[in-house]
């Protein structure tokens, strides 16, 4: 970008294709990604369609958690393929509760009543025999059954596991346990060494004495101002310190207009792939999401300066993602906090973005859209498979 600002963060300019295709047969070459940020379908909870209609075959409608895993695994293997060597992979991906859930879901719609994750329907039994297994009200703990899978059955490195809070969940009707309030990010590697740009992502750190002074100010890889604070000098380092294990990030509403004629319930905030884009790509990378849904990823990455891939079954999402990508405008969000960390414009984890900056960033959106939409098939042509 070319706002004329201040520690102005100038990502170049990106491009994205949006494919139709299944995640369990990418149409893309072997090592041709540098880094897959995803968000599978959940098991049992939702209904995805194509021309209005549930269609058979998607990830996430398996008879048994069992039969999710193993899909899930497939669909793994094949993001392993395309990786590069160097490349990451991130999946988010949410638990369920053992309980009845009732026969075929309505499309579109939660498979579940009032408290989604314990699969119980309108009409249904407050109470169920064990499931495939496992008791009745059990956590299935899928999570953490997919990691070690990966680990142990597909040579990945876990490299971490993330906590993704959620400051503004849903509400849930249980009274004998606690709400859910959180999911599971795995950050998994082909590789010991990867790339790695944690510079970018790091945080402010608080540092008490020492030469560095309670009211100096650094700028870290990412153009952002920090303070320099810290438990001792030897813990400080300038540009931050490195993210935790837990990132509390708002879930975000998605509004689409009518005319697009698709509703998603289950986008994922932009902060998500802003943070592991960053962190976790070279400039220029290709990033993939292999179940593109909405397209947040390659929205993302397109206005970070990087190549977004979005794949889906369904051409209903395909429809939504390429309106999203390329005429939406909800990039915005993605310049607006690169531009407000670079100027100490961050307010109660909220970019504050004068109007006048506001206009020339939304300007300039435009100019990147029409040149991405240029790049485009010339770097799919770069990636896709032979045939």
């Amino acid at each position: 970008m070319t706002v004329t600002c201040e520690r102005l963060i100038r990502y170049p300019i990106g491009t994205a294709s949006i494919r139709e295709g299944n995640a369990l047969h990418l149409p893309l070459r072997d090592e041709s990604v540098d880094l897959i940020t995803t968000s599978p379908p959940y098991f049992a909870l939702r209904s995805y369609t194509d021309g209005g209609e549930h269609y058979d075959g998607q990830i996430g409608s398996e008879a048994t958690p069992q039969a999710f895993l193993e899909a899930l695994w497939a669909v793994t293997a094949e993001c392993r393929r395309v990786l590069k060597p160097s490349g990451s992979l991130w999946v988010n991906l949410g638990d369920k509760y053992s309980g009845y859930v009732g026969t075929k879901p309505v499309a579109g719609r939660n498979v579940g009543g009032g408290d989604r994750s314990e699969g119980m329907v309108p009409g249904g039994p407050k109470s169920a025999p064990a499931v495939h297994g496992i008791s009745n009200k059990s956590l299935m703990g899928l999570p953490w059954r997919y990691a070690i899978g990966c680990i142990d059955d597909l040579d990945l490195i876990l490299r971490a596991e993330v906590i993704w809070s959620k400051p503004n969940g849903l509400p849930e009707s249980v009274t004998d346990r606690v709400r859910r309030s959180h999911e599971q990010w795995f950050h998994f590697t082909k590789e010991p060494r990867y790339f790695a740009a944690v510079d970018e992502v790091r945080e402010p750190q608080l540092f008490t004495g020492g030469e560095a002074g309670p009211n100096s100010k650094r700028v870290s890889g990412n153009g952002v101002r920090h303070r320099d604070f810290a438990s001792n000098k030897a813990d400080f380092n300038p540009l931050g310190k490195l993210p935790g294990s837990v990132w509390t990030i708002p879930s975000e509403p998605l509004k689409v207009p009518a005319h697009v004629g698709v509703d998603h319930f289950a986008a994922y905030p932009q902060e998500w792939p802003r943070r592991i884009i960053l962190g976790w790509s070279p400039p220029g990378g290709v990033i993939l999401d292999p179940f593109g849904g909405t397209g947040t990823t390659a929205m993302v990455a397109r206005a970070l300066g990087r190549y977004g891939i979005s794949i889906d079954l369904s051409r209903d999402y395909l429809k939504l993602a390429r309106w999203r990508v390329w005429k939406s405008g909800h990039e915005y969000k993605t310049h607006a906090r690169s531009w407000a960390e670079a100027n100490g414009a961050m307010v109660d984890g909220k970019p504050k973005v004068p109007a006048a900056v506001k206009r020339q960033i939304e300007a300039e959106m435009k100019e990147r859209a029409m040149a991405g939409r240029v790049m485009e098939k010339a770097e799919w042509e770069k990636v896709k498979a032979d045939g």
